[in-house]
């Protein structure tokens, strides 16, 4: 074979291979675009997917925020005036004088508004109405005595709305007495020869009182002259069917009790017929730790089970919850003092219609109104 034909055949070879190798090469292009189609379709189908579903969970989660929110909305019990559901609500932490000047003790709020206290160290009970400039008493003031129209040392009032009167713990003569709110001069002793502490009234008119000699709660059915124990009366004592000087007391819509331990430093709840309590707010020692009480006092109790408790020697009222054990400061805390957002000693707690909370400030004889904040 000559060098011409060599040359020639070289040729052809290398333009064969050069074909074959380009159309590899392109083939090897669409190949790789394919795939990143596929790739890119794969993730794109991927991510519908997920976004699809986080969707969906996002759906769900709005529906159950939604239905939350909708629980949280507040409204008022209205047989013991106090904001239910308040545990979502919070108060102002500067505090407005309503009153002062007068040994204040027990408080109760009416419908109107209107503020009953007891002022145990003038022997009466004043009223204060809304937006009135003066106070005026509607229960004894004549002087301390154990006359028809006197009283001795008054430590708690509750309104009877049913027949338009109050009931007083006329403590130092040992008994209670309902007085007319519409007849000033219509007073009767309903319960005699009773050390009694607090009071609290129920739907149907019956009145529990605690008495600190025997330790007791007694409930007295409207038209009876003889108490039923309803908490205690098991002596002295820190068990859990035992009271240590009981004070304020509260009566939910179940007829269960709520009664201030006072000296064991806790909250107790007497079901309705039960043998023994249980502890609802403090029992872990005298303290001020966030889970401690230190002397309990006035109670109130929202229809979801949680109680507010005037923490006295720690200055300030907490809320605990009975369904998650947990507590926090409502108002105070900040210690000892006078100014707007601190107290010194509380008594009683109150609520008004529209959710705002009033302490019985002892120690600088006023009472503190803390608005509502929504």
């Amino acid at each position: 074979m000559s060098n011409n034909e060599e040359s020639e055949e070289k040729s052809q070879t290398e333009t064969t291979d050069s074909r074959i190798l380009h159309k590899h090469i392109h083939i090897s292009k669409w190949m790789c675009v394919l795939f990143s189609i596929v790739v890119i379709v794969l993730v794109i189908s991927i991510m519908v997917i997920i976004i699809s579903v986080v969707g969906k969970q996002n759906e769900k989660l709005s529906k159950l925020s939604l239905a939350a929110l909708e629980t949280r909305e507040p409204s008022l019990d209205v047989t013991h005036t106090v904001a239910e559901k308040s545990v979502y609500l919070s108060w102002n932490q500067y505090g407005s004088t309503v009153i002062k000047g007068m040994q204040f003790k027990g408080i109760d709020i009416d419908d109107d508004g209107s503020i009953y206290f007891a002022d145990a160290g003038n022997d009466r009970v004043i009223r204060q109405r809304m937006n009135a400039t003066r106070s005026e008493i509607v229960a004894g003031g004549n002087g301390f005595g154990n006359r028809a129209n006197q009283l001795n040392s008054p430590t708690d009032v509750v309104v009877d709305k049913k027949k338009n009167s109050l009931i007083i713990c006329d403590k130092k003569n040992q008994r209670v007495m309902r007085w007319s709110l519409q007849n000033a001069t219509e007073q009767r002793i309903i319960i005699s020869n009773i050390n009694c502490n607090g009071l609290a009234i129920d739907q149907d008119g019956s009145i529990y009182v605690s008495d600190n000699d025997q330790a007791v709660v007694k409930r007295w059915n409207d038209g009876e002259n003889i108490g039923e124990v309803v908490a205690g009366g098991n002596r002295v004592g820190d068990a859990l069917d035992q009271l240590d000087q009981p004070s304020y007391v509260f009566v939910d819509h179940h007829y269960s009790v709520y009664v201030s331990d006072t000296n064991n430093n806790r909250v107790m709840k007497w079901a309705k017929n039960g043998k023994a309590g249980i502890v609802v707010a403090g029992g872990n020692a005298q303290g001020d730790n966030i889970g401690q009480l230190f002397l309990a006092k006035g109670v109130v109790v929202d229809h979801l089970g949680n109680v507010y408790v005037a923490d006295s020697l720690n200055d300030r009222v907490v809320c605990w919850s009975e369904k998650t054990q947990e507590s926090m400061i409502v108002v105070g805390g900040y210690g000892k003092g006078s100014d707007s957002h601190l107290l010194n000693g509380l008594d009683d707690i109150a609520f008004d219609r529209e959710g705002n909370l009033y302490v019985v400030d002892i120690g600088n004889r006023r009472i503190q109104k803390f608005d509502r904040e929504d």
